[in-house]
């Protein structure tokens, strides 16, 4: 029926029909077809792009890692060498012990030997309590000569901890005598767990 209408159709209006059924035609081609193609080539466009912002910015956030890598390992180290520097409780109290030994060693007589204890309020025990570092000080009197006081306050300094010493009063007993009291104060600073706090 469709097809009689078209024959009875003149030469100009078969043209028109036929036109419009190409471009109907090609229309239905390029939703079905063309526009799918074109979308996903679109979106594959986009996803290199951003695929590359990501590849660019996880290479910028490696780079960032690497350096707090590397700034994190110096910190430890550094962390590590100060802490040497420090003492256990136990070796505090071992090297407070050999004192009077040490005085004798270097020709000094050890006469007082007294501990300074300083009250911290709560916000100090509490920043304390979370560095683990702790100051104990002392202060040595001894009698000597003059070079053998040299001699005691070198022997002190020399060792992997670091002794302190914040201040050395010196007075003479007599005018002619070569022996000379002296106040040594030392200070130490002791750590809980020097691995505890390394690795943390």
């Amino acid at each position: 029926m469709l097809i009689d209408n078209f024959a009875k159709l003149n030469h100009s209006s078969r043209n028109v029909v036929s036109a419009a059924l190409i471009i109907a035609v090609a229309v239905a081609v390029y939703d079905w077809i063309v526009a799918p193609h074109a979308a996903y080539l679109f979106a594959a466009q986009r996803y290199e792009s951003v695929i590359g912002n990501v590849a660019e910015k996880n290479k910028a956030i490696g780079d960032t890692v690497e350096a707090k890598k590397k700034q994190l390992q110096e910190l430890r180290k550094q962390l590590a060498r100060l802490q040497s520097e420090l003492f256990t409780s136990d070796e505090a109290k071992e090297f407070f012990s050999d004192l009077q030994p040490i005085c004798e060693q270097t020709g000094c007589t050890l006469y007082a030997l007294n501990f300074i204890t300083v009250e911290l309020d709560r916000e100090d025990q509490q920043s304390e309590d979370s560095s683990a570092i702790v100051a104990k000080s002392t202060v040595l009197s001894v009698i000597g000569e003059y070079e053998n006081i040299i001699k005691l306050v070198k022997r002190l300094q020399v060792r992997t901890q670091k002794v302190w010493i914040s201040s050395v009063v010196m007075e003479t007993i007599s005018s002619d005598s070569p022996q000379i009291k002296c106040g040594i104060t030392i200070t130490v600073y002791t750590i809980r767990d020097k691995g505890a706090v390394l690795y943390e």
